[in-house]
């Protein structure tokens, strides 16, 4: 049952690392902010952090230095995957504009200090182990990561909007509306993610792995977004050629 439900987690992960590298590819030929910062995020919170906390859960029984160190890692990579997506949302849908690159700042300055408190606290550890947090500090950590997923989806359904008007008008191309709306609706789906944990560590106290039932949830979000991503990045030519 549980092989079951890290299969679509370890899709996703194959997937952000794939997209990853075609973000790159495609980087190295325009040489644009947007294409390396999605594909930092992607490479960064959807593939290497991933890998460090499976590494993590399996090093549970290791020693105390152990286990806090790869719980900084893992938080340290997936943070620099949200600061990268929201410079993305930021770069793609509100360039210049001041109010945009405020509230960039502001939810970077969240996501450090979240961390910082995670550390000092020494509630960091509770991403190793099964005892329940003893206070607010991995909810906030949580939150103040899902902050970065969760304004992107905003930004693409807004964009996705926008441009069902056009394409109304024969303006833009089926393919291209839905293409975004498949990335809007996978990466809406990992904010659903965050939220999801947080309930979660609000109602438990411990991580989802300690029931099959959220395990499930957090797989089938996996899943949905692993096919949504793909959709987005690499849809079907049957489908680009009735779509374009």
């Amino acid at each position: 049952m549980r092989l079951l439900a890290v299969a679509p987690l370890a899709l996703f992960m194959i997937t952000s690392l794939v997209v990853s590298v075609r973000l790159v590819m495609l980087w190295q030929r325009t040489r644009k902010l947007p294409e390396l910062l999605l594909a930092t995020a992607m490479f960064s919170s959807g593939f290497l952090a991933y890998a460090v906390a499976t590494a993590l859960k399996l090093l549970v029984p290791g020693s105390l230095e152990l286990r806090r160190w790869l719980s900084l890692t893992m938080l340290t990579i997936e943070c620099v995957g949200i600061v990268a997506l929201i410079g993305f949302a930021r770069q793609v849908f509100h360039r210049g504009k001041k109010w945009a690159t405020a509230f960039a700042i502001l939810l970077c300055a969240l996501l450090a200090l979240a961390v910082s408190a995670e550390v000092l606290t020494g509630e960091i550890l509770r991403y190793s182990d099964s005892y329940p947090i003893t206070g607010p500090y991995v909810p906030l950590g949580l939150a103040a990561r899902g902050s970065g997923p969760a304004w992107m989806a905003f930004e693409c359904f807004r964009y996705h909007a926008k441009l069902r008007r056009q394409r109304a008008l024969g303006l833009v191309p089926r393919l291209v509306v839905d293409r975004v709306l498949a990335w809007g609706i996978g990466i809406g789906a990992s904010a659903i993610a965050y939220a999801f944990a947080i309930g979660h560590r609000l109602l438990y106290g411990t991580g989802l792995r300690d029931h099959d039932w959220a395990l499930g949830v957090a797989s089938l979000l996996a899943l949905i977004s692993s096919l949504c991503i793909a959709f987005a990045f690499f849809p079907p030519k049957s489908y680009r050629r009735w779509a374009s």
